[in-house]
């Protein structure tokens, strides 16, 4: 607009001189600086009205005159321009090959961890959660749970788990303390024992073994085993209730001695246990018949209860039940917070380790290039369309304002170089003509 301003009055200045002239030339017309002041001013003023006028006609029609030729030329060929602006954008200033040799200057990766880094403090994590829980609350939990479950017996089908197995109860044996489980377990079975139901236990199953020898064989020997177990519980010999007694008392002394961590018994369990988990390492007998219990078992049970009523929970854990616990109440719980704060802190810890981790920067940032790369040949040509559509959004006149704002200033100063140098060849002509031209004239 200041560039405006000073054409304008230049123009201005450059008609009142014209005039001034003009009256300076009929005041003094021998005078030589009074013709050379026209001669400099009217050159100067056709200079600036056709600069003005080459000026005006690129965007509009001088005075509104439509019927001059060549006049409003931007406007006229809009299409034209349009084009030629879109295929310059695509084709010049933002090529492929251009665009492709600026991406490879640059680190993508670098620059998203840099951007990242600028945000919040917790933002990664928040929106890792969010995520999270966006796509939980989308999932079709009986739809996924079934996938779970056909996926979850093919892959338990396909491992053989016998030396796993062997491995595990190896580790569990040298680990744990395999005698202090026992002695747990035989304290549990002195309880038991030493109550009193345990007696009538053993005088029920002596008495049906009783039974069982009695009923067994011919008529003859039935009847004949018969007759020797009356004469034996009449004579004494036979006494369910004092064997019942002596059982008793023998299952309290055993158990007693069971106590003893050294007892050859309790050693003999530690030793095949160890033995069956060498075994289930190295045999295959005993490997087949572990994977055929494997077999069996994924035959008899079902995943798919256990797999939606988890992801269910989960689900609604994390989205629409915030208090909701996941273990047993006064004991341990499990709430939306705590998984939360255990999801923000695996974001928060893998993301320290990925910026500090070259190797897998690299490999993302050749993905990012690879990518970006496969964008720009496919996609290049929406460059173009942008700038078409952008464009042709654009009325007749917001599109002359457009371009005549970009180039106001050096469109005007055209114009005062117009006036300048019109009026430098006007003073030059003027000098020409009658400081050279004129003299030579006269003395040839």
């Amino acid at each position: 607009m200041a560039m405006r301003k000073k054409a304008n009055r230049s123009l201005i200045l450059l008609a009142i001189l014209f005039v001034i002239a003009a009256c300076c030339l009929y005041v003094f017309p021998d005078r030589w600086w009074s013709r050379m002041l026209l001669y400099t001013t009217e050159a100067g003023l056709v200079g600036a009205l056709a600069d003005l006028f080459a000026v005006t006609v690129l965007f509009r029609h001088p005075f509104g005159w439509k019927w001059i030729p060549h006049t409003a030329i931007i406007p006229k060929n809009r299409d034209k321009l349009i084009e030629g602006v879109a295929n310059m954008v695509e084709q010049q200033l933002l090529s492929k090959d251009l665009l492709k040799d600026k991406v490879k200057q640059i680190s993508l990766v670098e620059i998203g961890i840099a951007w990242i880094d600028r945000r919040p403090s917790g933002i990664l994590a928040e929106q890792g959660w969010r995520l999270a829980a966006g796509l939980l609350a989308k999932l079709d939990i009986k739809g996924l749970s079934v996938q779970l479950d056909e996926k979850a017996r093919k892959g338990l089908g396909k491992i053989n788990l016998s030396p796993y197995a062997g491995k595990a109860l190896k580790w569990v044996m040298d680990n744990g303390n395999f005698q202090s489980w026992l002695s747990q377990i035989v304290e549990l079975a002195a309880e038991r024992a030493a109550d009193e139901r345990t007696k009538l236990v053993i005088r029920e199953l002596l008495g049906k073994e009783k039974e069982k020898f009695v009923n067994q064989g011919s008529v003859f020997s039935k009847w004949l085993k018969k007759m020797a177990v009356e004469i034996a519980e009449s004579t004494n010999a036979l006494n369910l209730d004092d064997a019942t007694n002596v059982l008793f008392e023998d299952l309290q002394l055993l158990i007693q001695d069971l106590r003893n961590p050294q007892h050859e018994l309790r050693v003999l369990l530690e030793n095949m246990v160890y033995q069956l988990a060498d075994n289930m390492q190295s045999r295959e007998d005993v490997s087949a018949a572990v994977n055929e219990w494997r077999d069996e078992l994924l035959e008899k049970i079902s995943l798919l209860p256990t797999i939606e009523a988890l992801m269910g929970n989960l689900q609604k854990l994390l989205i629409s039940e915030p208090g909701m616990q996941l273990a047993v109440k006064e004991k341990h719980t499990v709430n939306q917070s705590d998984i939360k704060h255990l999801i923000n802190q695996f974001i928060a810890s893998y993301w320290e380790w990925f910026k500090a981790n070259e190797e897998t920067k690299g490999w993302l940032e050749q993905y990012a290039q690879s990518f970006v790369g496969k964008m720009i040949e496919t996609e290049h040509a929406i460059i173009g369309i942008i700038v078409r559509k952008t464009l042709d959004s654009f009325t007749e006149q917001k599109l002359v304002y457009f371009i005549e704002s970009k180039v106001e200033t050096d469109l005007q100063r055209i114009r005062l170089n117009g006036a300048y140098i019109g009026s430098a060849l006007g003073a030059a002509f003027y000098l020409l003509l009658y400081g050279i031209y004129e003299p030579l004239l006269k003395l040839l």
